[in-house]
């Protein structure tokens, strides 16, 4: 680290006397910590980038983290190999106050993490390539990861997802595994297999509608005309009661109700019965009874688990209940 020592010795006197000054306007960054924003750091009493710092550019030659003080202080989170970081012309207890143009924020660097590079092209800046513009919301499936890069390393993680989680899948990019990812947002990528998004249906139709692509994991897309705007997981009927195929309209709607099998010939009791009480934001679409639901009493949305009907858990019907009305045609396909 010898590159380094002139400019530590300078960063010890120069904090010495003008502090760092955190926790004023921040911006958030992909680890869900908030870093000090370029605007907060520009108007704090230490000097801006000098001729000990300014234009000059370091990378990350192996994991690291980012740090909210020059000893000790919170982590906001790993970062990866590969990091281009900017120096300010401050250093302090083995650490250096760097710029990062991915999040356009501020924070220290372990000195030991970095070394010198020449400054990177603006498409180094950039990101990933861009394979795809695709701007359409999407479910996230479980059993996948949030990361800040489209690399499965262990210092790109951020968290794991939950099963039906609504994303904006923004566009998709080509991860370093030479796979697919999604981009969903800022420094936030899923692997492409964990987002389940709306297929190009066959038809389409004017004004509002719906379409229930039954093919797993099951989605309820909401459509005006060609444009999507919602989707949703949905538990669809089962091999012996499978969900109607076809173009329906909703014929009737219920806002809470009891759902009884005898009503349709189905003993309480006996097999395949059922009785339901609280059933929420139902619209019927067949004369089978096959309807969008509230389903409570089961959670493995975009399966097969119901006697016809499409299941939503409780903000998705609420969503349908209020966006669709009788007529509104659900399209059901395979």
């Amino acid at each position: 680290m010898r590159w380094l020592v002139g400019l530590l010795v300078w960063g010890l006197v120069a904090s010495a006397t003008v502090p760092v000054v955190l926790g004023q306007a921040t911006d958030t960054v992909d680890s869900g910590v908030t870093l000090p924003s370029a605007a907060s750091v520009a108007t704090a009493e230490e000097p801006a980038a000098t001729d000990s710092g300014a234009d000059q550019w370091v990378a990350t030659h192996r994991p690291t983290e980012l740090w909210s003080d020059p000893d000790g202080g919170v982590s906001f989170g790993p970062i990866r190999r590969g990091t281009y970081l900017q120096l300010t012309g401050l250093a302090q207890e083995e650490r250096l106050y760097v710029f990062n143009p991915r999040t356009n924020n501020y924070a220290w660097v372990d000195a030991a993490a970095v070394g010198p590079v020449p400054a990177p092209s603006p498409e180094e800046l950039r990101g990933p390539q861009v394979v795809e513009v695709i701007n359409k919301p999407g479910r996230t499936l479980r059993g996948y990861n949030l990361r800040s890069w489209p690399s499965e390393a262990p210092e790109t993680l951020i968290r794991p997802l939950d099963h039906n989680v609504p994303v904006t899948v923004y566009e998709s990019v080509m991860g370093d595994d030479g796979e697919i990812w999604y981009r969903v947002g800022d420094d936030e990528y899923i692997h492409h297999g964990g987002v389940r998004l709306p297929r190009p249906p066959v038809q389409t139709f004017p004004g509002r509608w719906i379409d229930a692509d039954l093919q797993e994991p099951a989605l309820l897309t909401a459509y005006e005309g060609d444009q999507v705007v919602y989707t949703a997981l949905a538990i669809k009927g089962t091999a012996v009661s499978p969900t109607p195929l076809g173009v329906h309209r909703i014929q009737r709607r219920v806002y809470n109700e009891t759902m009884d099998s005898s009503t349709i010939g189905i003993p309480r009791n006996g097999p395949g019965g059922y009785y339901l009480r609280n059933v929420l934001y139902t619209q019927y679409f067949h004369g089978s009874g096959a309807a969008i639901h509230y389903n409570y009493w089961r959670g493995e949305f975009g399966y097969a688990g119901s006697h016809g009907c499409l299941g939503l858990n409780l903000d998705d019907s609420l969503w349908f209940w209020n966006w669709a009305n009788i007529g509104t045609i659900v399209y059901i396909r395979q």
